[in-house]
C-alpha cells in the first residue's frame, strides 16, 4: 500500500510540475476594450483603447486621442497633438517610451 500512496505522490507531484518552455504571458494580444493604470510617478494617469486603432490618453490634467499600431508586443502611439511614443506589453505591463520608460498595469 505505500508503494501505490508513493506512486501516486510522485505522478501528481511532476504532472503539478509546469513545463520550462511554456511562457507565463496572460496577455492575449487583443488591446481593443482594455484599459492600462498608470503605477509609481504615473498613478492616475491612463490609457484606453477604444477600437483596433483608436485610444485614450487620460492624466497630467489633459485628455488626449489618436491612433495607434501594435504588433503583438510592440507599438506606437501617434497622438494627434504631440507625435509619436513607443510602447512595449509583456504581460500585463505595458511600457511608455515617454522619456521615463512609464510603466502601466492592464486594469
Amino acid at each position: 500500500m505505500r508503494k501505490v500512496i508513493l506512486i501516486l505522490t510522485i505522478i501528481l507531484g511532476i504532472s503539478a510540475c509546469s513545463n520550462s518552455d511554456e511562457i507565463d504571458n496572460p496577455f492575449d494580444g487583443e488591446l481593443f476594450n482594455t484599459i492600462w493604470l498608470g503605477t509609481g510617478d504615473d498613478e492616475g494617469e491612463s490609457y484606453a483603447f477604444i477600437s483596433d486603432s483608436d485610444f485614450k490618453y487620460v492624466g497630467e490634467g489633459t485628455v488626449e486621442s489618436g491612433t495607434y499600431t501594435f504588433d503583438g508586443t510592440n507599438g506606437v502611439f501617434a497622438f494627434s497633438a504631440s507625435g509619436n511614443i513607443s510602447f512595449k506589453i509583456e504581460g500585463t505591463k505595458m511600457t511608455v517610451e515617454d522619456g521615463s520608460s512609464s510603466i502601466f498595469i492592464k486594469n
